[in-house]
């Protein structure tokens, strides 16, 4: 069984460049889009040149069934509009593959967490950093990084910059504000 979920997470990861499964982490990021909003935007779904930089997802991949334009930082669209200036029209620029992407966020975990070991200067070094949680996609308290985790980020960078629940809520794209500050909203307290 581990063998075939190696050989299918090696078949999905092909499917995509490192350079597009790392925009894919960025973009929902900064979006708090779902996987498959991410895997459905093309270069048209980008409009980084509005007064207030935003990405289109279109009713047909929204889970609300409606067309959403989410607003980004400024940062993240000068950051998008190179890359994005080197896709075709119409071309899926994170085609992640339906169901898959928690799989493909841990194989690149799995792969930076192995080179950040490696880069380990001596013997003790390495055997400090393979104790340690950096990089894995499961803690020792049992807390699972997923591509949906994306999505509690985001929503919880908006609550802690300040938003409003009403704003949150909007840029969660939520109608229940228990679900975004409750289930989303993850922030970190500080003394």
């Amino acid at each position: 069984r581990a063998r075939n979920a190696k050989n299918e997470l090696r078949t999905v990861a092909a499917r995509m460049t490192y350079p597009e499964r790392a925009w894919a982490y960025r973009i929902a990021a900064g979006t708090g889009f779902r996987a498959s909003e991410v895997g459905s935007l093309t270069p048209e779904s980008f409009d980084l040149d509005a007064g207030t930089p935003s990405v289109i997802v279109e009713a047909a991949y929204s889970k609300r069934k409606r067309r959403d334009v989410q607003p980004i930082r400024p940062d993240l669209a000068a950051m998008l509009r190179p890359w994005l200036a080197m896709k075709a029209a119409g071309e899926r620029v994170c085609p992640l593959p339906d169901g898959k992407a928690g799989l493909l966020l841990q194989a690149d975990m799995d792969a930076a967490r192995a080179a950040w070991i490696a880069e380990g200067r001596t013997p003790g070094d390495r055997a400090e950093r393979e104790a340690s949680d950096y990089l894995r996609h499961t803690d020792a308290a049992g807390r699972v990084v997923d591509f949906h985790g994306l999505r509690v980020h985001y929503v919880s960078r908006v609550v802690e910059a300040g938003a409003n629940v009403k704003e949150a809520m909007e840029l969660a794209r939520h109608s229940d504000p228990k679900l975004t500050l409750r289930t989303y909203a993850r922030v970190a307290m500080h003394s």
